[in-house]
């Protein structure tokens, strides 16, 4: 078996598995920066995030990814209220699945255009490098080929992307797209490409008179090719200190997750119930989020510090 026909085996294996070219998170209500960047320098005060997700623990080859997100407002001389803003982020993430791997650093930059008392719309874009690779070094092969042990596989592929937002004080609505490059895998094969990545978000939060809330929230996940994945969260709030939450995604999973904020610090865990035929072997997914933000726990003003985080 030559390396060309085997790698491209190999990835028509994981991509029709895993149904997944771009990391996926439980919690991503919990950090919309991860996934628009026209969240980056939203609120008046510096965030940093990292989170670390594994999916479908025990399963021999499941996707491992760690993340770590920083954003903030660019401080500059506003004439007024009305005036727009301007915020810078930055990402890093790697995600590792079967032979594949995948490590990515891009920086964000987003506009913030308050529209009315309240009421916010943003725009921004990412840009950076990834790398994208093989590791032949796991690979075994019926006829032993040195060609598949000794060649690379690896690609340093340009990243960007582009988001869109509005925000009121209880109700947000997002949509952002993802590997607009359309980077090819030129030593694979001539259709190995990755494709556009659609996300459209949406929520709200209802505070009743004792400060507790609840936030319902969904995100919907359009791949290239396979079907649409429908994340619903409904989380319950209590005096922004505790957390707790449950979710449901079509493709695969009950979720259940927890917060607990502790002054300028957060942490978050989730468990997820596989639905799959992936459940036969006890296979679920974990992932634990920390958070560090300079915000004020409560702020009267959404375009300050979002009410619906």
């Amino acid at each position: 078996m030559n390396k060309g026909k085997f790698i491209i085996v190999c990835c028509l294996f994981t991509f029709a598995g895993f149904t997944q070219q771009i990391a996926q998170y439980s919690q991503w209500s919990l950090n919309q920066f991860a996934i628009n960047p026209a969240m980056a320098g939203l609120k008046s005060c510096l965030d940093v995030r990292a989170a670390y997700r594994m999916q479908w623990a025990g399963f021999e080859g499941a996707p491992q990814t760690g993340l770590f997100t920083i954003n903030a407002p660019i401080k500059a001389q506003r004439n007024s209220l009305n005036s727009p803003y301007h915020g810078l982020g930055a990402k890093i993430e790697r995600d590792q699945f079967g032979h594949f791997y995948n490590f990515a650093i891009s920086a964000a930059y987003a506009i913030h255009f308050p529209i009315a008392r309240d009421k916010l719309l943003s725009f921004g874009v990412s840009a950076g490098v990834q790398q994208f690779g093989f590791n032949q070094s796991l690979v075994t092969t019926i006829d032993p080929d040195l060609a598949v042990a000794e060649s690379s596989s690896n690609f340093l592929l340009p990243l960007i992307g582009f988001g869109a937002w509005y925000n009121s004080k209880n109700f947000f609505v997002g949509a952002s797209v993802d590997q607009l490059a359309r980077n090819n895998w030129g030593n694979i094969g001539f259709n190995s490409r990755f494709g556009l990545h659609m996300k459209l978000t949406s929520g709200t939060k209802i505070t009743f008179d004792n400060n507790n809330s609840v936030l319902p929230a969904l995100l919907i996940r359009i791949p290239p090719k396979g079907p649409a994945s429908v994340d619903l969260h409904l989380m319950f709030d209590f005096t922004d200190r505790f957390l707790v939450g449950i979710g449901y995604r079509n493709t695969d999973a009950l979720i259940a997750m927890v917060r607990l904020r502790l002054e300028k610090f957060s942490v978050g865990y989730s468990f997820d119930f596989i639905t799959s035929a992936i459940r036969g072997g006890n296979f679920h997914s974990h992932e634990i989020s920390l958070m560090y933000n300079t915000c004020r726990s409560r702020s009267n003003s959404s375009s300050a510090c979002p009410l619906f985080e």
